[in-house]
């Protein structure tokens, strides 16, 4: 049976708010890849003769920290402490991460320096429009060698961190022999764990606690179409057997945020249309942060996705690498009523 729920016996504001002010002085450590993200200005004045493009004049450019970095960056500015392991490459845009990092408070010492490039992409933004993204990064995985230098790194930090985040996109620092021992590590010393997987090592985050991604990539993963929300359910069924999460949150687009969590399915609708969804770049890392340190302040997967929703509301504002800060959070939750009043749960039967 399907049913709507009293948004404010469900998430009551003040319970949010007392989340919220929970983010300063936790401590996460963020594991995973780094990217460094840079945007070229272009103002078109014609079309080309050789080919059918804008011909421009190179207005600038700027850099913005990418992937793991981002979320890092997400984090801290919510007023947390971060510590960060990964890998940059022995050149210019391995330099600038690594001061990227520093000027914002967080320590890039453990950061090993690899024998192939550090991960960048640029986007060329033609008259305030992106026109198109060129990519230059190796994605295949790292050796075990580099593993178990990064790992070293890890060990040292887990004690002093409240959870652990893995950061995955796909670029090589997280693979399953990475993974096994992250968790391991982990549950020794009694840290909640979250994945933000892409596709590839999605079924590799066995033990993995909570679990952030989309439908999309959910769906490849598990080889199951999501026609309706029967699918739905199978793919949190087929991942919580594969994986024993203890909570999965799933972002849908125009249909919101799905959130799985003790054989209860939620869905919580987005605050703004969907077609404002693609203007941000780096909304996926605002909202891991978010739901991150929710999860280390105490809430359920259910209480961290529904703000990470209400932050997300900001994207529409925003123009270049999407940053969430605390103040997003709270002036959102205070007109959230209409959205959180229509939040939907249905059991998840076996």
């Amino acid at each position: 049976m399907m049913y709507s729920c009293d948004g404010l016996a469900l998430l009551e504001k003040q319970r949010l708010h007392e989340i919220v002010s929970g983010f300063r002085g936790k401590s996460v450590l963020v594991i995973g890849d780094l990217i460094l993200d840079r945007y070229v200005s272009i103002s078109a004045r014609k079309l080309s003769r050789e080919a059918p493009v804008p011909v421009g004049d190179f207005q600038g450019e700027k850099m913005s920290l990418g992937g793991a970095g981002n979320l890092a960056n997400n984090i801290r500015n919510l007023g947390a402490k971060v510590q960060i392991v990964g890998f940059l490459g022995k050149d210019e845009q391995g330099k600038w991460i690594s001061e990227g990092l520093g000027k914002i408070g967080i320590d890039a010492s453990s950061i090993e320096i690899a024998s192939r490039p550090t991960s960048l992409k640029t986007r060329y933004v033609v008259n305030g429009v992106q026109y198109l993204r060129v990519d230059r990064e190796i994605r295949s995985d790292i050796n075990s060698e580099l593993s178990d230098k990064l790992m070293r790194s890890v060990g040292r930090m887990i004690p002093d961190s409240d959870i652990v985040a893995i950061a995955d996109y796909d670029k090589g620092a997280i693979t399953p022999y990475f993974v096994d021992m992250i968790v391991a590590a982990s549950k020794g010393a009694g840290k909640k764990i979250i994945a933000q997987p892409k596709v590839r090592h999605y079924l590799d985050l066995r033990g993995v606690d909570y679990i952030k991604s989309n439908e999309r990539e959910a769906s490849i993963a598990t080889g199951i179409s999501v026609l309706n929300e029967s699918g739905l359910r199978n793919i949190a069924t087929n991942l919580e057997t594969q994986l024993e999460y203890k909570g999965l949150i799933l972002t849908r687009g125009e249909q919101g945020i799905t959130v799985f969590e003790q054989n209860v399915m939620s869905t919580i609708p987005p605050l703004i249309s969907s077609n404002e969804f693609a203007r941000a770049v780096g909304l996926r890392d605002a909202m891991t942060s978010v739901i991150t340190l929710a999860l280390a302040s105490g809430a359920n997967s259910f209480e961290s996705a529904a703000l990470s929703n209400i932050a997300a509301a900001k994207r529409a504002e925003r123009v270049g690498t999407f940053v969430v800060n605390t103040d997003d959070i709270l002036q959102n939750l205070i007109t959230s009523d209409k959205v959180l009043s229509t939040v939907v749960q249905v059991p998840v039967r076996r």
